[in-house]
């Protein structure tokens, strides 16, 4: 009776009766657990070096912010989006340029200038002159958090374009409308780095934009990658953040990185390469300079390929980040004069 009663003992029961090893299901689920843990324990460590380089690698100084006179114009406060005060300064092109131009230049339009990161509108002088003395209108602009603009609680301004310079820009262009009657010479825009990749991103928006020039534009998810390529290889020393990884990859770990910065810097930080192929209407000048190690000039090309209609790209030889302007100010000057004089007419949109 007994030998048959132990006869019918399951075989686990009888395994465990017998010498107490563990069962293979819950050594599976125990090397599924550490595995896990494993994987995030790396992933944490990754995203920790890739998130501090997004917050808190500088911008390289490639330029002299104050190798210029500060310009002179009639001073403006406007609203924000917010209702906050944001400072502009109107530009008119002279009477009698004082550099040798034509007296009485005819008034050939409006061009909203968008300084880059560090800088503030004063910055206008150092890139705009060769359009006031063509006889444009520049209206030059502090966004949040530089020069006199106002600044939230809370809020650092970033290198890295936000949703909230995206508004300032609007908000720029909406004051101009307000102040000056275009008739039919229209309103372009010329943004200098991160002013620029703003730029692009505002045009997207407001249809009212007739031509855009942009010197030294990225696009923040592409840099973010080239970041993580360059950096985060040399410091994670991990599998994951070796450059042979697979393009989703690093999709991915963009993704888990953006979610975590825009929470933390409560903004958003729009990509200017998803806005270019929204405009396809709007002529793009593209100005680079061929020796920038900050935004590679490969990244520019591949921003030129993605704008549909009407584009031009000159690369400055021997220039670095933001340094066009003074390596060939000949050609800088007659690049953003004949672009913008052949645009910005009633008319010639896309053209």
């Amino acid at each position: 009776m007994m030998q048959g009663v132990l006869g019918t003992l399951p075989p686990a029961e009888a395994a465990s009766d017998g010498g107490g090893t563990w069962p293979w299901s819950l050594v599976i689920v125990v090397g599924i657990v550490a595995a896990v843990v494993l994987v995030l324990s790396v992933l944490a460590k990754y995203l920790r070096i890739a998130i501090n380089l997004f917050l808190d690698t500088p911008l390289p100084v490639t330029a002299n912010l104050q190798d210029f006179a500060p310009p002179e114009g009639e001073i403006v406060y406007f609203p924000s989006l917010e209702g906050r005060s944001l400072r502009g300064m109107f530009i008119d092109r002279p009477a009698a340029s004082p550099r040798g131009g034509p007296a009485g230049t005819p008034d050939r339009g409006t061009i909203i200038f968008c300084h880059e990161f560090g800088s503030d509108m004063m910055s206008a002088a150092r890139y705009a002159w060769p359009l006031i003395e063509a006889g444009f209108t520049v209206f030059t602009f502090d966004f949040r958090g530089h020069g006199r603009s106002f600044t939230p609680p809370r809020f650092e301004p970033r290198h890295w374009p936000s949703n909230h310079d995206v508004n300032d820009i609007l908000a720029a262009l909406a004051y101009v409308e307000s102040r000056r009657d275009m008739n039919d010479q229209g309103i372009g825009i010329f943004g200098i780095s991160r002013g620029a990749s703003a730029a692009v991103m505002a045009a997207a928006i407001q249809p009212s934009i007739r031509c855009l020039a942009v010197d030294g534009v990225f696009s923040t998810d592409s840099s973010i990658d080239e970041l993580i390529k360059r950096w985060a290889q040399i410091f994670a020393r991990i599998d994951l953040a070796r450059a042979s990884r697979s393009e989703s990859a690093y999709r991915f770990f963009r993704a888990l990185i953006m979610f975590y910065v825009e929470l933390k810097c409560r903004c958003r930080f729009p990509s200017t390469r998803k806005a270019l192929p929204k405009l396809e209407s709007v002529p793009v000048l593209f100005i680079h300079g061929e020796r920038d190690t900050y935004v590679r000039p490969e990244q520019t090309r591949v921003l030129y390929d993605l704008k549909p209609g009407a584009k031009e790209l000159w690369i400055c030889p021997d220039a670095k980040h933001n340094q066009a302007v003074v390596t060939d100010p000949k050609t800088y000057g007659r690049n953003l004069t004949s672009f913008f004089g052949r645009y910005l007419p009633a008319g010639a949109r896309g053209a």
